[in-house]
């Protein structure tokens, strides 16, 4: 996923090398080409995604932590889950990540003990590299519309006396009625 020893999406994947990296603050700018577009609204079933792009900004902390704030922006098509329309929506997302260097003081023989009330624990980093292409698409991932809907389309409800009353006079019953009468 994000980490070199780990295989990234083939679709988008824009490994960084953390060696020589300032022990400040680092900056990077992500852009998702025409192709990778496509692919990446192939892997989520999209019907469309670009353009697509994301800001990181890298901050090393004194213990041994990497922080990894970001923005992620693009237009997306998905599908109506009530009228199959297509709806185009913008992401503007914001988040937030850690990551830990391995024998780091969060991280204990590779076990992590969180309570409920904790926030989420620093990903692992393994060996010098950050791909902030997989990266990019797991936060697109989270930042989907599961139920995208055109504006006024909703579910309809009927109720069991509705549709009995629609059975009477539905127009299967209708040609039911008719073939009997034949």
């Amino acid at each position: 996923m994000k980490q070199s020893n780990e295989s990234a999406p083939i679709e988008f994947s824009r490994p960084i090398s953390l060696e020589g990296m300032s022990e400040k603050e680092a900056v990077f700018t992500i852009e998702a080409d025409t192709a990778e577009c496509i692919l990446l609204a192939k892997r989520f079933n999209l019907k469309g995604l670009g353009p697509f792009r994301a800001e990181f900004r890298f901050v090393w902390e004194q213990n041994g932590l990497l922080q990894l704030v970001g923005r992620l922006m693009g237009e997306v098509v998905q599908v109506c889950v009530v009228t199959l329309a297509d709806v185009t929506s913008s992401i503007d997302e914001r988040f937030s990540l850690c990551f830990s260097t391995e024998g780091s003081s969060e991280v204990d023989n590779g076990v992590v003990t969180i309570e409920i009330e904790d926030k989420d624990p620093p990903d692992s980093l393994i060996g010098e590299t950050i791909d902030l292409g997989a990266i990019m698409a797991e936060q697109l991932a989270l930042a989907l519309d599961p139920y995208p809907r055109v504006s006024g389309a909703a579910f309809s409800y009927v109720s069991p006396e509705v549709a009995e009353n629609e059975e009477v006079n539905s127009p299967f019953r209708r040609l039911s009625t008719w073939m009997d009468g034949q």
